[in-house]
Parts: C-alpha cells; sequence; structure tokens
C-alpha cells in the first residue's frame, strides 16, 4: 500500500533499545501486523528530551492530577519540567499522525496503567503517563491503544479500524 496511514509508536516497542535500563520492549504485533498495516512513527519521550541512555528510572509522583516525574530510587532527581517541555513542543509537530500505540505502565507513555506513588505508596495503577497525557488532551480524536491491549483481537481491530476511518477523513 502506497502512503499508509502514520501511527506514533512508543519507539522501545519497535526495538530500539531506548528504555531507562538501556533495553527495548519488542512487540511483535507492533512491528510485524501493524507495520504492515501503518507507518510507524517512533517517539521516546525521554530520548527526544535529551535524556541518556541508561538513565535513572522515574516514576509519577506526590499527585494523580498533575504528577510530578521523580526518580524511583533518588527522588532529588525531577525531570517534570523537562518532560512538560518536551511535550508542550512535540505533540504539536505530531499532527500528521492517525493514532498512536503506546508503552503501558511507562511514566511517560503509559495510557490507562502507570502507576502513581504518594509518599512512597502506589495510589493508583491507572494513570496517564505526562506525554500520554498531552498527547491525548491535544488529540482527542485519535484512536490510542497500549501495546498489552493489542493482544485481544478485538481490540486489535477496533484500533485498525479507527485508525484508517481517521486516516481517510
Amino acid at each position: 500500500m502506497h502512503n499508509k496511514p502514520k501511527i506514533g509508536v512508543s519507539r522501545c516497542l519497535l526495538g530500539d533499545a531506548v528504555r531507562y535500563d538501556g533495553n527495548n520492549s519488542a512487540n511483535a504485533i507492533v512491528i510485524d501486523k501493524l507495520g504492515n498495516l501503518f507507518e510507524l512513527v517512533p517517539v521516546c519521550p525521554e530520548v527526544e528530551a535529551g535524556l541518556p541512555i541508561p538513565r535513572p528510572p522515574v516514576q509519577l509522583s506526590n499527585s494523580i492530577e498533575n504528577p510530578q516525574l521523580l526518580g524511583r530510587d533518588d527522588p532529588t532527581i525531577d525531570i517534570t519540567s523537562l518532560m512538560q517541555n518536551y511535550c508542550n513542543k512535540r505533540v504539536p509537530q505530531l499532527d500528521q499522525l492517525s493514532g498512536f500505540v503506546f508503552k503501558s505502565r511507562s511514566p511517560s507513555c503509559g495510557l490507562n496503567s502507570t502507576p502513581v506513588f504518594i509518599n512512597d505508596k502506589c495510589v493508583t495503577e491507572q494513570d496517564r503517563g505526562v506525554f500520554a497525557r498531552t498527547f491525548t488532551q491535544h488529540y482527542p480524536q485519535l484512536p490510542v491503544i497500549e501495546e498489552t491491549e493489542l493482544e485481544s483481537a478485538e481490540n486489535y481491530e477496533r484500533f485498525t479500524a479507527a485508525v484508517m476511518l481517521i486516516a481517510r477523513m
């Protein structure tokens, strides 16, 4: 197919070693199945914001409504402003996308599965990462999904059909 619809994909899902620990989260459904249907546009908010690989792990902390991105093992690490500035610049540049596949449980890319910690206790495991939150607020009409949800044939079909519909508009 010429001119495939474009979807954003958390870069680690494509097999790139960009995670905080220097590993990847290669996902065969994303790479093989979605890669045949769509042009996959890799996005790694942490790396694109200038953070190194590897890097200290961060987590959403101190608030559900307006969480900070603080070091998991060293809470003096605060990349909140860095990531918010990145999101405010990068998200509007993604207006050619017809959907997005996010990395589950990620403090930047988790869609509905990211834990939030307050006073060292997990208060929810169903929040959005900073980048995913900004993206979905900016593009509320676009279909979005986490890679774990693609394992369900029904979710996969619903997502791909929604992307095709958006791409035709």
